[in-house]
This record gives C-alpha cells, sequence and structure tokens, in this order.
C-alpha cells in the first residue's frame, strides 16, 4: 500500500485536482494498492510521516526525506505528459519494493 500525500495551500482546491490526476496516473500505470490524503502546507510537516511520497502544488523547500514531487503541472496544464510520465515511474518503483 502507497500512502500518498497531497499538499497544496490550503488543502482544499487545488489538491483536491492533483489527487484526482494521481489517481488517474495510478490507474494508468496498473497501480492499485494506494491511498491518498490531502491536506494544507501548513499542516504538511505533521502528516507526511505517515506518507511514502509527497507531492505538493506548491514550492517546498524543506527536507522531506521521502520522495518529494511536485504536482503544480496538474494545476496549471504546463508539461503535464512529462509531470506524468515521471509520478508514474516514481509510483511504480515504490509499489515494486
Amino acid at each position: 500500500m502507497i500512502n500518498i500525500l497531497v499538499a497544496c495551500g490550503s488543502g482544499v482546491a487545488t489538491s483536491t485536482l492533483a489527487a484526482d490526476e494521481v489517481k488517474s496516473v495510478c490507474a494508468e500505470y496498473g497501480i492499485t494498492a494506494f491511498k491518498i490524503n490531502k491536506c494544507s502546507m501548513a499542516e504538511l510537516s505533521s502528516e507526511m510521516a505517515h506518507a511514502d511520497i509527497v507531492l505538493t502544488t506548491n514550492n517546498y523547500k524543506g527536507d522531506i526525506g521521502k520522495p518529494h514531487m511536485s504536482v503544480a503541472g496538474f494545476v496549471t496544464g504546463i508539461n503535464e505528459g512529462a509531470l506524468r510520465k515521471k509520478l508514474g515511474e516514481l509510483l511504480t518503483e515504490l509499489a515494486n519494493s
């Protein structure tokens, strides 16, 4: 089971949009054992302890200590194809570890 944390400014709007795209990427790559949690950037430090991978829609420069990537492209539409591929490969790697 991959625990995926999606964080955005408020923990509501863009994280929901990004989470829907993450579900789509999981389906595309045949990943079925995953759980998505959403939080605000302010909650990130306390929530990330329960996550295997952290995805953010905002820039985050702190040390997370686990796989992290920005998924802002799911919100903006910029380089979305490359983002889907990179995320799919990372999630596949986590699923197989």
